[in-house]
């Protein structure tokens, strides 16, 4: 199989439509998971990780920024290896992966800090994360590896 790149998909990144946007997200993503023959656990690991990012981006990007205007494109290629999706958005600069991550997960919930937990859920369940700034857009990268030929 050589590359295939699925046509992307773009929302509004408002609050108003932040149901309909994570819902259409998140069957994009059910659909590519299909194409690209992965499993249930994959494909829900895949799921988490880009609702959370996409709901920040929503929340904190466009919402605490009063961006009104802002919009999410959603794209995904699948090669022989592996899906990768992405999330591209307009807001201002931000690399989750620069974010202190949670260091008291055995902690009770009431104990631990707010924040952070999500994202750092979101990256470590995906087999690949990476952040990029690509001129004026947030490039959020995720990649679920395929299964291959050997493991049937």
């Amino acid at each position: 199989m050589s590359e295939q790149r699925i046509n992307p998909l773009i929302l509004p990144g408002t609050m108003d439509k932040m149901g309909e946007s994570l819902s259409a997200i998140r069957g994009y993503v059910s659909d590519v998971c299909g194409q690209a023959g992965l499993d249930r656990q994959a494909t829900s690991r895949l799921k988490l990780a880009v609702d959370e990012i996409a709901t920040n981006i929503i929340t904190y990007s466009y919402g605490e920024n009063g961006i009104v205007d802002g919009t999410i494109e959603v794209t995904a290629v699948i090669d022989e290896s592996k899906l990768t999706l992405s999330l591209l958005d307009t807001g201002p600069a931000y690399d989750v992966t620069k974010r202190d991550m949670p260091d008291n997960l055995d902690a009770p919930l009431d104990q631990r800090e707010m924040g952070g937990l999500g994202v750092f859920l979101a990256i470590r369940n995906v087999d690949e994360f990476s952040y990029q700034r690509v001129g004026e857009n947030n490039c959020n990268n995720f990649v679920i590896y395929r299964p291959t030929a050997q493991e049937d």
